[in-house]
């Protein structure tokens, strides 16, 4: 168990540490980040139920002008973590998610703050001109930081927080899982709902209704859906395009 949670920790730091958004941002997902979760955690079916139900519901999430609704890092990571260790329902996953992910803004609020101590330190290193000292105070510092605020927790919490959580799980009234379940269904559909908001072309809605019913009524899975989208942008595509030709 130790391993995994050291794991665990890095990977929370890492997906947190602002060099690793240069190699990919797929880390700050939580389609990505809880299914690694899930896989180093040795369940990485539940760890991808669990991470797919969280994605859904931050699938319209945006941070506009330094605004932070939730921190996405910590609701993918320790809502998974979480979700596993106590054995839940993957719906449960959301309840978790939301819940942490509203404790992380504070953590990335004191994660911001206290970085600002080694920006100033840069600054005096640069007027020095001392690019060593600009490289070390951009790389090392924060990474450290990251990994006390972010990996030291969720690290804590495998180690120590297994029995805790089962425990808890058990103790909660069996009504109100079913209640946090309900809410855990629903706060996707939620997502995709924000996410439709930002799209804002009336036009395309038809896209989506068609989907919807070609799932539900034609019990098309996600494949054959695709295909037949595929297919349809193709067509509209090369139809605008000869239009916009026979026009010129």
């Amino acid at each position: 168990m130790l391993i995994k949670a050291i794991l665990v920790a890095l990977l929370a730091t890492g997906s947190q540490w602002w060099f690793s958004h240069l190699i990919t941002r797929t880390w700050l997902y939580p389609i990505w980040s809880g299914f690694l979760t899930g896989v180093i955690m040795g369940e990485p079916v539940l760890g991808m139920q669990a991470a797919a139900y969280i994605q859904l519901t931050y699938l319209g999430w945006i941070t506009a002008g330094g605004s932070m609704p939730g921190n996405l890092m910590v609701a993918g990571i320790y809502g998974t973590a979480l979700t596993v260790l106590s054995g839940a329902d993957p719906k449960l996953a959301v309840s978790f998610a939301v819940t942490l992910s509203l404790l992380g803004i504070l953590i990335n609020q004191a994660y911001m703050t206290l970085n600002s101590v080694w920006v100033h330190r840069a600054d005096k290193y640069l007027e020095e001109g001392n690019l060593k000292g600009v490289r070390l105070m951009n790389y090392v510092p924060s990474g450290i930081l990251s990994f006390v605020l972010y990996g030291i927790p969720v690290m804590l919490m495998i180690l120590y927080g297994a029995q805790w959580a089962q425990d808890t799980l058990a103790m909660i009234p069996q009504w109100l899982v079913d209640a946090l379940n309900l809410v855990g269904a629903i706060m996707p559909a939620l997502g995709i709902a924000m996410l439709l908001n930002y799209l804002g072309k009336k036009k395309l809605i038809a896209f989506f209704f068609f989907g919807f019913f070609a799932t539900v009524y034609l019990k098309l899975d996600t494949m054959s859906l695709f295909i037949f989208s595929a297919v349809i942008a193709a067509v509209m595509y090369f139809f605008s395009r000869d239009r916009e030709e026979g026009g010129a």
